[in-house]
């Protein structure tokens, strides 16, 4: 694996953690008057850590393919007379 990807996947995991934080704390303080600060446990942490995994690997992947079309040289084709 690349340094490019390998720096894309660890980026995305922290960010992906993060935003997996902000909206299940979002969505458990709904309807309560105090915010409380939580973090998943048992097998919804499991679940929420293998969907953060599998973005940033998909995301870094993509990344790659998309850097690796756009960098790609055109052979050039002699023309003979």
């Amino acid at each position: 694996m690349n340094k490019k990807v390998l720096i894309i996947t660890g980026a995305g995991l922290a960010i992906g953690i993060a935003e997996a934080l902000i909206y299940y704390n979002l969505g458990k303080n709904e309807n309560k008057e105090k915010f409380a600060f939580q973090i998943p446990k048992g097998v919804e942490l499991l679940k929420t850590t293998g969907i953060i995994i599998a973005t940033s690997l998909a995301t870094a992947a993509l990344s790659n393919i998309i850097e690796n079309a756009m960098t790609e040289k055109e052979q050039l084709i002699p023309i003979t007379t």
